[in-house]
């Protein structure tokens, strides 16, 4: 499984790296510089507020997108409702427009009853 990203963490890390590395800006990693590490981080976070954003609309598109799927089963619903009454509940209609005809439901069947539960605990003569 990959390594789960720390973004807010890394991103604090990275500029207490950018604070030091400016003080020793000879410094170098291979072939990373400060202007390189810099540019990677200046990146992170621009897509970092720009994902925070994104978020941000996609809670609201999501709440409106819940609300009316709310609206459609509560007519869903109604319409199924509508036709049982009108059709019947053992009507053809009725399972075509997605209702379960009383006649093919399961009727309930008996649960059997629990064992009593023995008691395995010893007893000793003291």
């Amino acid at each position: 499984m990959a390594k789960k990203v720390r973004t807010k963490t890394t991103l604090a890390d990275a500029l207490d790296v950018k604070s030091v590395w400016q003080a020793i800006p000879d410094f170098t990693m291979g072939g990373i510089s400060l202007q390189q590490f810099v540019a990677v981080h200046d990146a992170a976070d621009s897509l970092e507020k720009q994902y925070s954003q994104k978020s941000v609309e996609l809670d609201g598109v999501k709440a409106n997108r819940d609300d009316k799927v709310r609206e459609l089963n509560d007519l869903v619903t109604r319409f199924l409702s509508g036709i049982r009454a009108a059709y019947g509940p053992d009507s053809a209609v009725y399972e075509q427009a997605g209702g379960t005809r009383s006649s093919l439901r399961k009727s309930p069947a008996r649960q059997a009853r629990a064992a009593p539960v023995a008691n395995t605990a010893a007893t000793s003569n003291g």
